[in-house]
């Protein structure tokens, strides 16, 4: 979690670092099992051949003790392990491509059927809220999305801009007060497209254009309006789907939009602007953008019905769907030092580029965030006793975490709320080629917001669900 600290009038923001620790000296349990085979191997070579036995076996308890402690690109060597597996289990089962047709089928209007996510996902409609809600059984959760506009922040004064850094943690300290919801999902979309109102308005006014200035505007219009790309925020939240039942009732649906109106309400306090809840042709829309931003920025009376995409291909570094190639990164280190709350202008308002980021975050209860607390500062007591008992410098990341663990304990403790969040970023292109430059771009706005990006290699196609689509699903 962030913590807001006043300097010199201006509030900034702070993030604790990614916990590394393990069950022993930073190692998890399989490290640490590797480590010690590698250990028997060489002593066992050594009492039974000698020194010609510990090298012969070299090759052996060397590569075990490498696989157990060496990390590459942020993760453990053992952590590849079952990733690589896994991904190579799906290759061969075909499980990394999907190709939807139409054919002899009736599309179910009330069914959403994605892929790379089991089972299927049922429409509900909300007449209380306008809106179409999204049903998942398995995960049990009932989602709403929320269109939200904002006031500006950037060029806001001082002042303003420290009220609605509290009007925002106020609506976040809302969330964790309630029960009913399980998970949110803020996601701040750069979509092409940008004229597509224009160039409909201009063309339910003039059907049939005359002069030589009317012809090139509509040439214009038709010709560049996918060009310019529009922002476009999106707040999904999640709440406890009413269980037991075939369907929801129409009580249970009620009861939904009682609480989805009062996060609405509480965004108001933060100078947030709601613009209504997505009905069906509005899911449609984002659906279709999150895998083919062109198809849909071009998609002539509307997106149609909810569909999924008609043919996806999960490679080892990005996922292609339809006409458009994507790639998904994930936020590993946020800004450890003192930032302005505008950090993350870099990525948000930079190239204007098919991008979206996306933050879940969980809200826990405070009984469970303390438990959680105290038993890491327990982890941390006994990895610090062997560190003691080895003679081991204790490194000053440890320190900071240990330090971040009991700023969070305090906050708990002075009744402030807590939240498990994590950062999500694709990019969009519609080649190879132009992806790699927009992932190059997007790793230098990073790197200029202070944070820290990872891309997640033999995920893509998870974690294209997690973070382009509007369904609140749990941290990856």
């Amino acid at each position: 979690m962030s913590s807001p600290e006043d300097t010199a009038g201006t509030s900034t923001v702070r993030f604790g670092r990614l916990e590394s620790r393990g069950v022993l000296l930073g190692l998890s349990t399989s490290q640490l099992a590797l480590v010690g085979v590698a250990l028997l191997v060489a002593v066992a070579a050594v009492f039974s051949a000698g020194a010609g036995g510990f090298a012969v076996t070299a090759p052996v308890w060397l590569t075990l003790l490498v696989a157990g402690t060496v990390s590459v690109a942020g993760r453990p060597v053992v952590g590849w392990v079952p990733l690589l597996a896994h991904w190579q289990a799906r290759r061969l089962t075909r499980a990394t491509t999907a190709i939807s047709t139409t054919r002899g089928t009736r599309v179910a209007r009330d069914v959403l059927v994605l892929p790379g996510l089991t089972g299927q996902l049922e429409l509900v409609p909300c007449d209380a809220l306008g809106a179409t809600l999204i049903l998942d059984r398995r995960a049990g959760v009932i989602c709403g999305v929320l269109r939200v506009a904002g006031a500006g922040f950037v060029l806001d004064d001082p002042t303003g801009q420290e009220h609605k850094v509290a009007g925002w943690g106020r609506v976040l300290a809302g969330l964790c007060q309630q029960p009913a919801i399980v998970r949110v999902q803020l996601l701040a979309r750069t979509v092409p497209g940008g004229l597509a109102p224009a160039r409909q308005w201009w063309r339910d006014r003039c059907v049939s254009p005359t002069t030589e200035l009317s012809i090139a505007l509509a040439g214009l219009l038709d010709g560049g309006f996918v060009a310019p790309h529009a922002r476009d925020t999106l707040l999904a939240v999640a709440l406890r789907a009413p269980r037991g039942r075939p369907a929801p009732t129409a009580a249970d649906v009620a009861v939904v939009a009682k609480h989805l109106d009062a996060v609405a309400t509480s965004l108001v306090g933060a100078d947030l602007t709601p613009q209504g809840w997505l009905g069906r042709e509005d899911l449609a829309a984002v659906v279709l953008s999150a895998y083919d931003p062109q198809a849909a920025a071009r998609a002539e009376g509307g997106p149609g019905p909810i569909r999924a995409p008609m043919g996806v291909d999960e490679q080892w570094s990005f996922l292609r769907a339809d006409g458009a190639v994507h790639a998904t990164y994930w936020v590993t280190e946020w800004p450890r030092s003192d930032v302005h709350p505008s950090f993350l202008q870099p990525l948000l308002l930079g190239e204007a580029t098919p991008r979206t980021l996306t933050v879940i975050a969980e809200p826990l209860s405070i009984a469970r965030a303390l438990r959680e607390i105290r038993r890491s500062k327990a982890e941390h007591m006994a990895d610090a006793a062997q560190r003691t008992r080895i003679g081991q410098v204790e490194a000053e990341s440890t320190r900071a975490e240990v330090a971040d663990l009991e700023r969070r304990e305090a906050e708990l403790v002075a009744g402030h709320g807590d939240l498990r969040f994590t950062g999500l970023v694709t990019v969009s292109a519609t080649s190879e080629s132009e992806l790699e430059e927009r992932c190059a771009a997007l790793e230098t706005a990073a790197a200029q917001a202070m944070c820290e990006v990872r891309r997640l290699f033999g995920q893509q196609g998870q974690a294209h669900l997690a973070a382009a689509l509007p369904l609140a699903r749990g941290v990856l």
